[in-house]
């Protein structure tokens, strides 16, 4: 009698998001509704700053509050640092068995970062919900997955150019301290929230992260922070494959997902793959219904 051959197993995938803006619960959704339509189990979510992390309606910023006017998503930050009802429910659902992990972009509650980061101890990942499902890599740091991917994160935007951002708080600007510490480690995807210098715009983005790019050379390195919709960035950064990503707001027409606001990565060694979500693929799901898809 033939014996089948064993198959191999499928490598992990991730979603990867762009700036969420507060938008913590509907990203984890999103990411539940997916796995459940196409039947990947997923390893995790690895998001690129401008999560919207805030602890209290108090420490947001001026931009956060005149958008949370318009559109409460915004303070969604305020559903998961404690328990609530609808973080309940959507981390109770049996498709939702992963976590995700950011780096900080500008519009954050540095302080409280800050205080989860040193509360954690040597680890290089702290939890900032109530729920341990939201996760920070720490500034400079490298967190190893146990698929074997590791994952680094820069925070902050660049402070130097003459299109650089003012009157940031210090932890919203790029520390030369965490690119020089990541520049001597081996890691597979740079997290990071402002772009390599004139990968989007020329004349904005940060010489610090080209340069990282181009010495630690990751397999992958993802950015958001810049509108309009995601896509590589094709220039030759060597090895390396860069991409923006849109935010993941649910500000289109029907309220579904920004195209390029969230891709696919699989990851198996030198022969991992990124792939945006179709858009055709996206559109179901919207702010309209969100909670219950």
């Amino acid at each position: 009698m033939d014996v089948p051959s064993p198959q191999p197993n499928p490598p992990p995938v991730f979603l990867v998001f762009g700036d969420l803006h507060g938008r913590i619960l509907p990203a984890f959704r999103f990411a539940s509704y997916w796995s459940a339509r196409t039947g990947c189990d997923l390893a995790g979510l690895l998001q690129v700053g401008d999560m919207g992390y805030y602890t209290d309606i108090s420490h947001c910023d001026k931009a956060t509050l005149r958008h949370a006017k318009g559109d409460p998503l915004e303070l969604g930050s305020l559903d998961v640092v404690v328990r609530t009802e609808i973080a309940d429910r959507v981390f109770d659902d049996p498709n939702c068995t992963f976590d995700l992990w950011f780096t900080a972009g500008n519009h954050e509650d540095f302080d409280e970062l800050e205080r989860f980061a040193r509360a954690s101890g040597k680890q290089a990942d702290f939890a900032v919900d109530a729920y341990c499902r939201v996760r920070g890599i720490k500034d400079g740091e490298v967190h190893p997955f146990a698929c074997g991917l590791k994952a680094a994160a820069v925070w902050g935007v660049d402070r130097g150019g003459p299109n650089a951002r003012q009157n940031l708080p210090p932890r919203g600007y790029i520390h030369e301290k965490a690119v020089d510490r990541l520049a001597l480690e081996a890691f597979d995807v740079l997290l990071m929230h402002d772009a390599p210098k004139d990968a989007k715009r020329i004349g904005y983005g940060s010489d610090l992260l080209l340069a990282l790019i181009e010495l630690a050379q990751p397999r992958f390195a993802f950015f958001g922070h810049y509108s309009g919709a995601g896509s590589r960035i094709e220039r030759d950064y060597g090895r390396t494959e860069v991409y923006h990503l849109a935010g993941f707001e649910l500000r289109t027409r029907d309220g579904h997902p920004e195209p390029g606001s969230v891709g696919v990565l699989e990851w198996n060694g030198d022969e991992s793959t990124f792939a945006f979500i179709d858009d055709a693929d996206l559109k179901p799901f919207t702010r309209h219904n969100w909670k219950w898809m």
